[in-house]
């Protein structure tokens, strides 16, 4: 025993012992941390340079912070309370751009947040002014968070297209899908707001002292003051927010245990036919004839008999696809145009520079020889396909726009740019990211700034608002003439 307590007294003296190198740390807090938090590791005149730079980025990162979260606080009403099928392209892009504009400074606050967390291992007695800046960082982020977060759950409050919006990738931003609904597990987070009145309290008794006369903290320190009454009196209003949130977590969970089974089950359905696979009304003579007639920009209804996936879709089309005609196609029915020019310039450069990959799938054909001239969202996702192959069904009708060629122009570029997204088995008409088959021609012919498109009609589907392929005719009788 003796033995033992000798052994654990050396090992003792041994992890209190302090280290050889000058350090900012208290002398054990390496050790009691274990890996220890890379705070720890600075010595004090590094550290003392790091915390002004930071200081300087987080006074940059909070006025951006705060307009974004303005942004969506103050939306038009007929943005923030649209519903599916009522905002335009440009107008969902705007949307979820406003949410990139609260995400992008939320992710660098909370980056500084935690770069600093470890402030309680900073030698206080040493180095009190030290311990008092990294405090004061990691607070300041904190306040900033839960300001922004409690914000902007206020802000989305039955307000349920823009949480739909928020969680769409955005890869020309780099940024996946998702992200709302990531990050909405920390706001309004309990363990967090906990921390506003307690790190208050910390704050006044122990920190602003030796900040008072602190040259390179005063412009943070300036701005923390509103900061913290302001997120302290948010945590201490009781609000619905917070239950709504934890309910649409909840549903969120759902959701994504229900959808394998959604996508598994829609894609069996749309592949399983109850009769001979080879067996159609349409011979190959007929849409041939169809070929023959057909435009650039013309919509096409397609029926197969006798597929599962017909049980339960409104209607009797239930499948629709864009006929906008092969590379050659196109440039003679529409390159030509005026207008067209005035748009694009040369149509063939333009597709080709900004969609490539889907403009040279229209020079391409498919394994039987057929050139592929048909843009449709199949489970696969949204690819080129021949007028043979999509159109090797029981029932085909073709309809033309009546609008100028360089609207059929426009609603081409559209397809061309959702080409190769996947099918959303979750038949959102909200989101851009994924889309079914009316949604692609619904989304193509949609008005926008440069185009007054088709007026399609939404109607409500098992509570969600969206464009069936039947519904794509009434488009017709109220498009200009």
């Amino acid at each position: 025993m003796a033995g033992a307590a000798g052994l654990a007294g050396a090992a003792a003296g041994v992890w209190f012992w302090p280290s050889s190198e000058k350090l900012a740390a208290y002398p054990f807090a390496r050790r009691v941390g274990g890996a220890s938090d890379p705070l720890w590791r600075l010595p004090p005149e590094k550290l003392l340079a790091a915390t002004a730079e930071d200081a300087q980025r987080l006074r940059r990162l909070l006025p951006l912070l705060d307009d974004g979260s303005q942004r969506l606080e103050t939306l038009e009403p007929h943005l923030a309370n649209a519903k599916t099928g009522e905002l335009t392209a440009e107008e969902r892009e705007r949307l979820r751009e406003g949410w990139w504009q609260v995400f992008e400074p939320l992710l660098a606050t909370d980056e500084l947040k935690g770069r600093y967390a470890g402030w309680y291992g900073v030698d206080y007695q040493k180095y009190p002014l030290l311990h008092a800046r990294c405090f004061a960082l990691s607070f300041s982020a904190l306040c900033a968070q839960v300001n922004a977060g409690l914000r902007l759950l206020a802000a989305l409050e039955k307000k349920p297209l823009l949480p739909v919006l928020f969680d769409e990738a955005m890869p020309q931003l780099g940024l996946p899908a998702r992200t709302f609904s990531g990050l909405r597990q920390h706001l309004g987070r309990a363990s967090d707001l906990l921390l506003v009145p307690l790190g208050n309290d910390w704050y006044d008794r122990w920190i602003s002292a030796h900040l008072a006369l602190d040259a390179p903290f005063t412009p943070l320190i300036q701005k923390l003051e509103p900061l913290r009454r302001n997120a302290r009196t948010r945590v201490l209003t009781p609000t619905a927010t917070g239950l709504e949130n934890k309910l649409d977590l909840v549903k969120s969970v759902l959701f994504e245990r229900w959808f394998p089974l959604q996508r598994n089950l829609a894609t069996w359905a749309g592949d399983t036919r109850v009769t001979a696979l080879d067996r159609r009304l349409i011979s190959d003579l007929q849409l041939a004839e169809l070929k023959a007639k057909l435009e650039p920009g013309d919509i096409i209804l397609e029926r197969r008999n006798w597929y599962l996936s017909n049980i339960g879709l409104p209607g009797f089309w239930p499948h629709t696809a864009l006929f906008v005609g092969s590379q050659a196609q196109i440039l003679g029915a529409l390159g030509n145009d005026t207008n067209v020019k005035l748009r694009f310039g040369e149509l063939s450069a333009y597709f080709g520079k900004h969609y490539p990959k889907a403009w040279a799938s229209l020079a391409e054909r498919d394994h039987d020889g057929h050139e592929r001239c048909v843009i449709e969202a199949v489970s696969e996702g949204v690819s080129s396909a021949s007028l043979e192959h999509s159109c090797a069904a029981d029932y085909v009708a073709a309809l033309r726009p009546r609008l100028p060629p360089v609207m059929r122009a426009l609603a081409i570029e559209r397809a061309l740019r959702y080409w190769a997204r996947p099918y959303d088995f979750n038949f959102d008409f909200t989101t851009d990211d994924a889309v079914v088959c009316s949604e692609l021609v619904a989304k193509a012919y949609e008005s926008s700034a440069d185009s007054t498109g088709l007026l399609l009609p939404y109607v409500e589907l098992v509570g969600r608002r969206a464009v069936p392929p039947h519904r794509d005719r009434a488009a017709f009788s109220q498009s200009p003439g």
